[in-house]
């Protein structure tokens, strides 16, 4: 009984450390992304105003 309650623990901990750490890195990932777009939105429209 012992072994299976220490795999479960394990297998329980492992998805929560699946679940939460790239989630969070997908977040920060996204942010920056949308960050870039909006820089080189500003970039193509000096680009248009110049022509």
């Amino acid at each position: 009984m012992n072994t299976i309650l220490f795999w479960s623990l394990i297998l329980i901990g492992f998805g929560l450390f699946v679940y939460f750490i790239p989630y969070r890195n997908i977040k920060i990932i996204q942010k920056l992304q949308k960050e870039s777009l909006q820089r080189l939105d500003t970039i193509i429209e000096l680009l248009n105003k110049k022509n």
